[in-house]
């Protein structure tokens, strides 16, 4: 059976739990073909656009995406504009494309605390999305 590619979204402030995450999904046989990364400060803005650049074409050569949704600034679940951003373009890429990309968050999604949790929770009720079970 072919592994199931997976790109990690998350923010890049989780470097130590994004590790975890890839160490632990390569342990249940996926095959992490991307995750993110911390860019340096000495040519920001070429670095980050080569890092997006690559990130969202591994995303179109992916079978799943896993967004590490962790505590951020005291929110339980958190998705940043990055991740939601990604998460979108997957569901773009599903939905127009017909590829099918499974679309996973690792924690529940909080309820009305981020700008589109309302979106993320109709994604959900959907199918769209679903909760990450190892």
């Amino acid at each position: 059976m072919k592994k199931k590619k997976v790109v990690i979204c998350a923010s890049a402030s989780f470097e130590k739990e994004i590790v975890e995450w890839k160490n632990k999904l390569e342990s249940l046989g996926y095959d992490v073909i991307k995750y993110p990364e911390k860019i340096g400060e000495d040519n920001f803005l070429e670095d980050y656009k080569l890092v997006h650049v690559n990130h969202y074409n591994s995303i179109v050569n992916s079978n799943m995406i896993l967004a590490l949704n962790l505590e951020k600034k005291g929110i339980t679940g958190y998705i940043g504009a990055g991740v939601f951003a990604e998460i979108a373009f997957a569901i773009g890429l599903n939905k127009t494309l017909n590829k099918n990309i499974e679309v996973c968050y690792l924690n529940t999604i909080p309820n009305e605390v981020l700008p589109y949790s309302d979106e993320l929770k109709l994604w959900q009720d959907l199918g769209w999305i679903k909760q990450f079970k190892a």
